[in-house]
């Protein structure tokens, strides 16, 4: 088929449902019908609305009576009623137990020591693991700006915290 037998067809299909989609009237031409009498259902279903419409008033007004509020935000330390104790509203609250700040973990681990040198001097590193990576240390250095070395001896690193002076000892573990 070339594009001219298509274009018929389209043509055609079109008109063909254009036609058939326009109904035609079931009335005769020459009669003309009353309207349905709507006028008593209108009345009616206006006087039904008015009715509900007093109804819904009269509830939304006996429920919008103003109450104190039980607290009053802008009022620290003051409970308002049912707050707080069993015993006067007005009381105050105990005060509350201190919260003992726990520092965090340390961020590094002794992986292992190691020994260098012979007779009585002996000079030791200790291999630190920590988020950095692995950290070989001696005595004096300052690991990850929190901590310096103190000691390293055989099984154990002493760091002292640069923050508070604390002493932190870590061990190998088995």
């Amino acid at each position: 088929m070339t594009w001219k037998s298509y274009a018929a067809v389209s043509g055609a299909t079109a008109l063909a449902t254009w036609i058939a989609s326009y109904a035609p009237s079931s009335a005769p031409a020459g009669e003309m019908t009353a309207p349905p009498p709507r006028a008593e259902a209108i009345a009616a279903a206006a006087s039904d609305i008015e009715e509900e419409t007093a109804r819904l008033q009269a509830r939304l007004r006996a429920g919008a009576v103003y109450r104190e509020p039980e607290r009053n935000p802008f009022r620290f330390g003051v409970p308002g009623p049912g707050i707080g104790t069993a015993g006067d509203p007005g009381e105050p609250l105990p005060p509350a137990e201190p919260f003992v700040f726990e520092p965090p973990p340390p961020s590094v681990s002794l992986a292992g020591i190691a020994e260098e040198g012979t007779g009585e001097r002996v000079e030791r590193t200790a291999v630190l693991s920590s988020p950095a990576g692995v950290l070989l240390v001696r005595e004096g250095d300052v690991v990850l700006g929190q901590y310096r070395v103190v000691r390293v001896e055989g099984g154990a690193v002493e760091l002292v915290t640069l923050a508070d002076g604390s002493t932190l000892r870590l061990t190998l573990t088995p």
